[in-house]
């Protein structure tokens, strides 16, 4: 009875994605702007390097967030079982990123985003933070779509042109991951520090240090659609 008038109360989950995009939106702008003025006049180039540093950082934040939902946790915990199982299924059905519309592709990396953004933008004012901000984020927030765009047989014209020149993640580079155990390749934003991180077995040692502190690896297996999660909010069934 308790968990019916909570779910009631609650907002169906559609809505909180797309309040998240609405909200990201405006903060990405709000930062944009802010670096814009804080800049010293006639500079251009720093800012535009710090703009590609947080790219740079958010593909290998996407990295971590990925390795992590592949490795550690259950889809049947509370709160991030959901999260943890789109990651977990995608390696069974691939396309099935494809059939989502824009608002489930892209509302859960903003929901989450989105008070970390909020946060950080109360404390920082300097012009290359700002700048650098604008980068990370524009790379967190487009994310999910670039890896949608990644699976399609056809993606938007423009976006096949920018995933030949490199500057989005392409299908060749991100089918690494899906061949074999799926244990390379987890940056999903513009495949920029695959190489890097791969070539240096970052998540592996990362994985022993943890394994030593007593963090155990739970799973990179796939799970059936059969397993019961716990949905981040109710009000809508668990996307597939």
């Amino acid at each position: 009875m308790r968990e019916r008038r909570r779910a009631r109360l609650l907002p169906p989950r559609r809505v909180f994605e797309f309040s998240a995009i609405f909200v990201a939106g405006g903060l990405f702008v709000t930062t944009a702007y802010l670096a814009f003025r804080a800049c010293p006049p006639g500079t251009v180039w720093t800012p535009l390097a710090f703009l590609l540093l947080g790219l740079i950082a958010s593909d290998a934040i996407s990295g971590g967030v990925h390795w992590a939902a592949d490795t550690y946790g259950s889809p049947t915990m509370p709160l991030f079982g959901a999260f943890v199982r789109t990651f977990r299924e995608h390696h069974s059905d691939p396309k099935a990123i494809t059939r989502h519309d824009w608002i489930e592709t892209n509302g859960d990396v903003c929901l989450f985003s989105a008070p970390v953004h909020a946060t950080a933008l109360l404390w920082v004012d300097n012009p290359w933070a700002l700048s650098w901000m604008t980068g990370l984020f524009m790379g967190s927030y487009s994310n999910s779509q670039i890896h949608k765009w990644s699976h399609m047989d056809h993606p938007p014209r423009v976006v096949r042109w920018l995933q030949r020149l490199g500057i989005v993640l392409s299908s060749p580079h991100h089918q690494h991951h899906h061949r074999g155990p799926h244990l390379t390749h987890y940056c999903i934003t513009t495949g920029w520090t695959n190489g890097a991180l791969d070539y240096l077995r970052f998540f592996r040692i990362l994985e022993r240090v943890l394994a030593a502190i007593g963090v155990q690896a739970t799973t990179r297996g796939s799970v059936p659609p059969t397993v019961p999660v716990h949905p981040v909010f109710e009000g809508r069934p668990d996307r597939g």
